[in-house]
């Protein structure tokens, strides 16, 4: 699946229910999307900050994805990661494929 379905998707169910916000006014933003493996369908959204949302829109979020890909009764897994945590592992050079790649 593409990036950009990935990101339509994601589109769509933030508009219908926004990321939570906290007590102190901070709220969750999804940057976007990209599907990271095939088996089991794995999709990674980008987000300001993972903690900021909870079990109960990671489930929302898991049921759009199976509603509007097709996923029913598939397991598909959602690798929530922080744009910042990025940012790091791209200055640093620490990612997976950079360190499976160094080791060949």
């Amino acid at each position: 699946m593409t990036t950009s379905v990935v990101n339509e998707v994601l589109e769509d169910s933030v508009s219908w229910h926004t990321p939570p916000t906290t007590r102190q006014g901070r709220q969750g933003r999804i940057y976007y999307g990209t599907q990271v493996r095939s088996q089991p369908p794995s999709i990674c959204p980008v987000v300001n900050d993972p903690k900021l949302f909870g079990e109960s829109y990671r489930r929302y979020m898991e049921k759009q994805f199976r509603k509007n890909l097709g996923y029913d009764g598939t397991p598909i897994r959602l690798l929530w990661r922080g744009k910042s945590m990025r940012d790091i592992e791209r200055a640093t050079g620490a990612n997976r494929a950079t360190k499976v790649s160094r080791m060949n």
